[in-house]
């Protein structure tokens, strides 16, 4: 899963639109867009902050290091198994 749609599904599941977002984060909306899309790879780490930060997530799990925290648990994704 690319950067991009982890943050799609993040948002998502917040019930957010990009507008939302964008409001929450102060980030650009076409910023979200594009990276969303896929036309943007991955932003600045200052915006990608912002963006955890907004959705309630640490940077790990937006980055795909970890899945989305459940209770007190975090899952690490198969790529984070892989550096193991």
């Amino acid at each position: 899963m690319t950067f991009g749609e982890r943050l799609r599904r993040l948002r998502e599941n917040r019930g957010w639109t990009l507008q939302e977002l964008a409001s929450r984060a102060e980030v650009p909306y076409e910023t979200i867009y594009r990276t969303e899309k896929g036309l943007h790879a991955e932003p600045r780490l200052s915006v990608a902050v912002k963006l955890a930060r907004a959705l309630g997530v640490s940077l790990d799990v937006l980055a795909g290091v970890y899945e989305e925290q459940v209770g007190s648990e975090f899952f690490p994704t198969s790529m984070a198994l892989a550096g193991n």
